[in-house]
């Protein structure tokens, strides 16, 4: 019997089955925008210059290659390419193009419709097809608005047919009809000697571009002011003053532009995806306010409009000192602030609703704090309940009463408590885990006798004993929230970012979505549900007594007090002695504060999950917080 040789390679008719299969995937990817009920702005040409290129790229090396070569990349580039895009090119391949593109896989999958060999070669060369498919498909995008295309009255169906792409390319390349002589008397008359520049109002004026330089001003802004992490919110606003205002050269920014912006950002909706500057989403493309979507009902926050003036001006700032330095005022030209909105509070329409005590009763009658299962199950009934101790179960209770942000109680360490002492309590401070949003933030917080009964002294020591904490040095207190032992889950999943953000990822929003499934949580007139900064306003609602002083209630929230007295000479603490001074808080937080904990079972042992385990609670029966959050 002959021995069965399976062919290594595709036929022409496979080759160009699978190149035409990558060619209409892509295709209605690359085009969808004009289907979009938001409009038909289109990509710019050149970034579908910069996707072709990218995909003939990792169709040169094989789809499990960890870099791409300097000279790969050379060899689909020429001496047309500017610098702005071969830089976007290297984004591109390190953000949204890159060698799995395409997978072993999917290339293998693609093969066996057309009933062609699955050996390594087979499957290695359909890859390639596929991938160059794609890179056509942006090339033929750029002919989208051709005399031959549009003559078709066939639209994107158009790219398709080879014939009308032939035409208009073969258009495109038609050499241009040389111009005319210009007479010399004329060519005089246009010189640019003749027409010079405007005079600048700028002292240094520079043809940098506002993204070329952002990025290095917000990082000496970060060192100058000790601006801790924000996941690259600065970044992102810097982002959108450049797409808005036309990303031009330094040298043409004015005071208007700062006014554009204000009056411009106002108009989008408060949930428009924005994406990246030149890279994705609706940045990726030249701003057009044409496509700017209705916001009805949509308004974006006048506090969040502050927040990115504010971000701007910190940089417009900087950038006076050198390319926006004025030439004959010290005043600061691009001035973003001169456009904030004045924040009148609505008592019938408030920002944030606080939480209530009915609610926080329903949140602490969950499983977590009743008694549940282990990992992923803590917010499940189970057979054998059993009560944990981490951040999942001491960070809600201890916000409920002291007020604490999330931040500030995440980045809580050991030595910022003190029990042995007559009235206990706990220091926010400034630490290596988390920096303050202000100085009044820094406070000293007696502790409630709730969060005593509950076992926290207990917990605490526990954690001081496990972590083999040295009094001094920095243990958290939540250490899940902070190790790298806990950045991974035992099945290999990653947790984003530390601290509160980790919080919120494995925790609290599993919590909160597990509430409202039991009792609604509060809203506002526009939808926002309360959130766990919403304990801090029902801590001052609570705490808002008439016979509760201003001061104290400053004191607790770790507000600014007005005027220059309460600020730097007020000693009541010192010359009284600070035990009487937090045992006054006290008694006034135990007055006011409503127990909403009572039911909470005291545990006399602390039960300690794997580090890696610890605050991972998963969805309540029935729920997907992941998915359906607060459905």
């Amino acid at each position: 019997m002959a021995p069965n040789f399976e062919r290594g390679h595709l036929t022409i008719h496979e080759q160009e089955a699978l190149f035409r299969k990558g060619l209409e995937d892509e295709l209605a990817r690359a085009t969808a925008h004009v289907r979009a009920p938001m409009g038909s702005a289109q990509p710019h040409a050149g970034l579908h210059r910069i996707m072709e290129a990218a995909y003939r790229i990792v169709a040169r090396v094989p789809h499990d290659a960890a870099t791409i070569q300097f000279e790969t990349i050379e060899a689909e580039t020429d001496e047309t390419w500017t610098g702005e895009e071969t830089l976007l090119l290297w984004k591109t391949l390190k953000l949204l193009v890159t060698p799995m593109s395409v997978s072993q896989n999917e290339a293998k999958e693609a093969i066996e419709q057309l009933g062609g060999p699955l050996n390594e070669g087979a499957i290695r060369e359909a890859r390639s097809q596929i991938l160059h498919g794609y890179a056509e498909a942006h090339r033929r995008s750029t002919f989208l608005d051709s005399e031959e295309v549009n003559a078709s009255g066939r639209g994107v169906m158009a790219l398709l047919d080879d014939a009308i792409i032939g035409r208009a390319c073969a258009a495109h390349n038609k050499p241009q009809a040389p111009s005319p002589p210009v007479p010399e008397t004329a060519a005089a008359t246009i010189s640019p000697g003749n027409h010079p520049m405007p005079e600048s109002i700028y002292a240094f004026p520079s043809d940098l571009r506002f993204s070329e330089v952002m990025h290095k001003v917000l990082a000496e802004l970060a060192e100058e002011k000790g601006w801790a992490k924000d996941n690259g919110q600065r970044e992102a606003v810097c982002e959108r003053a450049a797409w808005i205002c036309g990303d031009k050269p330094l040298r043409d920014w004015s005071a208007a532009d700062a006014k554009y912006f204000a009056k411009t950002v106002a108009k989008f909706p408060n949930d428009f995806k924005w994406g990246k500057l030149g890279v994705s989403g609706a940045m990726a493309v030249p701003f057009d306010e044409k496509d700017i979507p209705s916001n009805e009902g949509k308004e974006r926050n006048a506090r969040t409009i502050n927040r990115d003036l504010s971000i701007l001006q910190n940089v417009s700032r900087r950038l006076a000192k050198t390319h926006w330095r004025l030439k004959y005022s010290k005043d600061i030209e691009v001035d973003f602030l001169a456009y904030t909105i004045t924040v009148v509070d609505d008592q019938e329409d408030p920002d944030r609703m606080p939480w209530t005590p009915k609610h926080l009763k329903v949140l602490y009658s969950l499983p977590l704090w009743q008694g549940g299962g282990g990992n992923i199950a803590r917010l499940k009934p189970s057979k054998r309940p059993i009560i944990y101790m981490d951040a999942a179960y001491w960070l809600p209770l201890i916000a409920t009463y002291t007020g604490l942000c999330r931040e500030e109680g995440a980045g809580l360490e050991v030595d910022d408590f003190n029990f042995d002492c007559e009235v206990p309590y706990l220091v926010v401070k400034k630490n290596e885990l988390r920096r303050l949003k202000n100085n009044s933030r820094a406070r000293v917080m007696p502790l409630h006798p709730e969060l005593l009964e509950l076992g926290l002294q207990r917990y605490v020591e526990a954690i001081a004993r496990e972590q083999k904490h040295v009094p001094g040095l920095c243990t958290p207190v939540f250490p899940e929230l902070w190790c790298d032992d806990a950045k991974y889950h035992g099945g290999g999943e990653k947790v984003p970012s530390f601290g509160g953000r980790r919080f919120y990822a494995i925790a609290w929003r599993y919590i909160a979505d597990a509430t409202h499934g039991v009792m609604p949580l509060p809203e506002t007139r526009d939808g926002k549900k309360a959130d766990f900064h919403s304990q801090r306003t029902y801590n001052q609602s609570v705490l808002a007594a008439p016979d509760v002083a201003d001061k104290l209630l400053a004191m607790h929230m770790g507000h600014a007090r007005e005027g220059t007295g309460p600020k730097k000479y007020d000693r009541r603490a010192l010359a009284l002695g600070e035990v009487k001074e937090l045992r006054e808080r006290l008694v006034i937080m135990v007055r006011e504060m409503p127990i909403v904990t009572a039911h909470i079972p005291r545990q006399k042992k602390v039960q300690l999950l794997h580090i890696r385990h610890r605050s991972r609670v998963g969805s309540a029966p029935g729920r997907d917080a992941q998915r359906k959050f607060c459905e």
